[in-house]
């Protein structure tokens, strides 16, 4: 399509040209220069011409307008000449567009005549447009100026206008008033920028900057610096805030520059990016003001990490760190040496905290250090990679390089020892930050484990309290390990391994009855636990272990809490043979006797054994069980039945115990009254008549009743041990009130040392049924005996058989060697099984197949597995060959 013409708009543009001709004043009139505030275009446009040659087969009307057609005149611009009146046809809207084979030039610059209505222009008006005329030829079409040229001259203007800016700047840069105005000025840069002339404007005006900051700007700087580094901060950031106002008002004045010419430029920088240039050159990266600068603020930064800062440094700080922020010294020349400063301080600080105070004092400080350093960096606007590298500065001055202190095996065990948890804390997320936390506590952690167990675990004097603080001190460890430590693997690890090496450690010199001593006290407390219930922990167990076990719950959740925690030791044991040995002794005593606190607890804790231990080490614990029930019945049985009809008043209840099952118990003689000696017999030959090839054999020594005695203050029911019973019974006779001791060894049948035993438990006891002549504490040969007529006690009936709950000494010994005969068999037998198994095996192979078959049943030393090989050679199992060999030949 051919391009349209705008001929209308041109008319119209053409009008307001006019107008604001008429209207602004020349530039360069002196009296309108100062008064004007639209300063016109300075400089005449050159005359265009344009040719348009219409487009072929294009038939498309223009669009009509009534203002186009009604100033089709006006828009000619000018009185046309006779000739050219004659031969142009005339101009409306429609024959706009079409020009005749010969270029003719119009003048648009003159006036027209005024427009009149006559019936030919109004025919004229009203005439259809002749058809588009596509060969009819090109016209040219020349539009002229329609101003006349200004007279003013570009340099004098530019000089003038310069004057004016140039005093401003002067203005500026002293301090005072500008006398111009401000709008004024604006022009006068966007007239120049208008007319071509920015680029000398924009070198002018950097020259006045350059050499107001490199002169006054920077001597004023040198005058107040002085000497001081602080001074030198100070001078630098009030230069750089008075730099920064005169930035900003030569900014506004020169708006037009900045926008219109330097913006769009990629080659040249802004007004601003030009000053703060010039202060980097002149001011902040001078060789002798730059270094003053950046030291005095690393004091102002080291002066706050010492809580010495004021408000008014704070505020120099922020405005020196945005100051090397905008500058574009931050990341080459201020965080790489602030970082250095900065190492050196913590450096210092790190040597003398750690020389001078202790770990928890040093722990809190590393801390105070680290969240401080943070807030600081956030408070000061530093950048993000800053606060990363400070924060990595910190680690590695004040932790990594103080490993040594800070896993030092003495000073951390004191944090152990003392149970303080937020230091605990602190050191391992302190370690964690710079190296696995647990590698690095682990050799203070099993340090403490085992010395501290040890001191437990060895201390003769408070042995009956074992238990209860290898209890409390597991709990504290694994409080330990769960809250401050983060559950570490490495420590759980370390915590397992070194308590079982401090519970089963030996002892050098030692008999194995000490050896294993945490076995034998472990069973000891599960047996006070299952008599005694909730009231089993002793008066020395901890507060906290008070606490935690109230906190199960009722009295059975609390009896099966503390049952758990001992479980929980009994996992560590190695030697549970010896275990096993005494659990075995105590339930026996238990069940004989009906102490049991609670059936459901009993049975509840041979469940747990089971399943620890499987189904072999509580064989014999079950069948101990299955006794009593089937002797309950027993006994119903005999009640039921005639033999039991016998005069007396005797209530008898007999358990039949397994030899297999049960603890093997000494035949001890006993001469039992006659009058319950016909009670035995009867039961005896109900039993042996009802399970044939069966045999009874009496253990007197376990045997318990109750007693009915008359005393002057009232009548009492004492509970008895069968000896003590045997005792008391023969001081009914009115005739021998007085008894000595041979008198009552010779009548009751009983060993010399049983009988003293049972004299002491009723005459030097807590219960006095019999006095003793002489008083004292032991018992003599020489000793007489009578009862205690003046006997009294508030309960009605009263224990007196504790005697038969305690063991002697000489038990425990037993025990103790009844459990070694049985762990040698046990030696041999696995030496067995592995040379049956293998035929030939070196000794070395042997010992340590040994030794991990028998694990379970007890630590063996090295020595005794040599002493029961030689046994099993004398006994011609195995031999000995060559090499160190052995050789099986049963």
């Amino acid at each position: 399509m051919p391009e349209k013409v705008p001929g209308p708009d041109l008319q119209s543009q053409s009008s307001q040209s006019r107008k604001r001709k008429q209207e602004s004043p020349s530039p360069f009139d002196p009296s309108s220069y100062q008064t004007q505030s639209t300063i016109p275009q300075l400089f005449s446009a050159t005359p265009r011409t344009y040719t348009r040659s219409p487009t072929p087969h294009s038939h498309q009307d223009p669009p009509k307008s009534k203002r186009s057609r009604s100033n089709s005149t006006e828009f000619l611009g000018g009185a046309l000449s006779k000739d050219t009146a004659k031969t142009l046809t005339p101009l409306t809207e429609a024959t706009m567009l079409n020009f005749g084979s010969s270029a003719k030039i119009i003048d648009l610059t003159n006036s027209p005549p005024a427009p009149g209505k006559s019936a030919k222009g109004k025919e004229r008006e009203n005439a259809r447009p002749p058809p588009f005329q596509p060969h009819a030829g090109t016209r040219k079409l020349q539009v002229k100026n329609l101003r006349k040229p200004t007279k003013g001259d570009p340099d004098a203007y530019f000089n003038t206008t310069w004057t004016s800016l140039s005093s401003a700047l002067t203005a500026i840069f002293n301090g005072e008033r500008i006398s111009a105005s401000l709008e004024e000025l604006y022009r006068g840069t966007e007239n120049i920028c208008r007319a071509e002339r920015a680029g000398p404007l924009f070198e002018k005006l950097k020259a006045r900057m350059n050499e107001y900051v490199g002169g006054p700007l920077k001597e004023g700087i040198i005058e107040k610096a002085g000497r001081s580094e602080e001074e030198t901060v100070k001078a630098i950031e009030a230069a750089w805030t008075k730099w920064g106002r005169q930035l900003g008002m030569i900014r506004s004045i020169f708006l037009y520059l900045d926008r219109s010419y330097l913006l769009p430029s990629s080659s040249l920088q802004s007004i601003e990016a030009t000053g703060l240039a010039l202060f980097r050159k002149h001011i902040a990266s001078d060789s002798v003001l730059e270094p003053k600068f950046l030291r005095g603020i690393f004091t102002l930064f080291e002066q706050d990490r010492q809580n010495q800062g004021q408000i008014i440094n704070i505020i120099l700080l922020l405005s020196c760190i945005r100051l090397v922020s905008s500058l574009g010294l931050y990341t080459q020349n201020f965080e790489p040496r602030f970082i250095t400063v900065s190492r050196a301080y913590f450096s210092r600080l790190a040597e003398y905290e750690s020389t001078s105070s202790s770990l928890t004092h040093y722990l809190a400080e590393c801390t105070t250090q680290l969240t401080s350093e943070s807030s600081r960096c956030d408070r000061f606007h530093l950048d993000l990679t800053t606060k990363r590298s400070l924060i990595a500065v910190i680690e590695d001055e004040m932790v990594r390089k103080r490993l040594p202190i800070l896993t030092d095996r003495t000073s951390v065990g004191a944090l152990l020892i003392s149970r303080d948890f937020t230091p605990l804390a602190t050191l391992y997320s302190l370690l964690d930050r710079v190296t696995p936390a647990g590698e690095a506590i682990r050799p203070a952690w099993e340090t403490h484990i085992t010395t501290f167990g040890a001191s437990i675990v060895t201390d003769d004097v408070r042995i009956e309290d074992m238990v209860p603080r290898l209890l409390e001190f597991k709990h504290a460890l694994d409080t330990m390990y769960a809250i401050p430590f983060k559950r570490d693997d490495t420590l759980g690890y370390t915590l397992r391994e070194s308590f079982a090496a401090f519970i089963n450690a030996r002892r050098p010199g030692q008999q194995s009855s000490n050896n294993s001593k945490p076995a034998e006290m472990i069973a000891k407390f599960v047996d006070l636990l299952l008599r005694t219930g909730t009231k089993g922990l002793p008066a020395s167990t901890t507060k906290e272990m008070v606490d935690l076990v109230a906190a199960a719950g009722d009295d059975d959740a609390q009896l099966a809490f503390q049952l758990e925690q001992v479980l929980d030791l009994f996992r560590f044991i190695h030697g549970k043979d010896v275990f096993e040995a005494f659990y075995k002794k105590d339930l026996a005593r238990r069940l004989l006797m009906g102490r049991s606190a609670s059936a459901d607890a009993e049975r509840m804790m041979l469940a747990k054994l089971k399943t620890e231990c499987g189904s072999g080490f509580t064989h014999n614990l079950e069948g101990m069980f299955k006794d009593v029930d089937l002797s309950r019945e027993a006994v119903t049985s005999f009640k039921t039945s005639k033999a039991s009809n016998l005069p007396g008043n005797v209530d008898l209840f007999v358990n039949v115990l397994s030899a297999s099952a049960w603890p093997t118990y000494p035949e001890i003689a006993v001469n039992i009254p006659a009058g319950l000696a016909r009670y035995l017999d009867a039961f005896q030959e109900f039993y042996v008549t009802k399970h044939s090839g069966r045999k009874l054999a009496w253990r007197h020594g376990l045997a318990h009743c109750v007693l009915k005695a008359s005393f002057a203050k009232g009548n009492k029911e004492l509970a008895l041990s069968a000896f003590q019973a045997v005792v008391l019974l023969l001081f009914n006779d009115p005739t021998t009130p007085t008894l000595s001791f041979s008198d009552l060894l010779t009548a009751s049948g009983l060993p010399a040392d049983q009988l003293t035993r049972t004299l002491q438990s009723m005459a030097c006891g807590k219960h006095r049924v019999l006095a003793k002549l002489p008083k004292s504490k032991d018992v003599n040969p020489t000793d007489r005996f009578s009862v205690n007529t003046g006997f009294t006690d508030p309960k009605f009936r009263v224990k007196i058989n504790q005697i038969q709950l305690k063991e002697t000494k000489e038990e425990v010994k037993e025990t103790h060697e009844r459990v070694t005969q049985d762990r040698q068999y046990e030696t041999q037998a696995a030496i067995i099984r592995i040379m049956k198994g293998r035929k030939t095996v070196r000794h070395a192979e042997l010992v340590g197949l040994t030794i991990e078959q028998t694990r379970n049943r007890g630590v063996l030393d090295v020595g005794d597995i040599k002493k029961n090989i030689e046994r099993l050679i004398d006994k011609e199992y195995m031999e000995r060959v060559e090499d160190n060999t052995y050789v099986y030949v049963a």
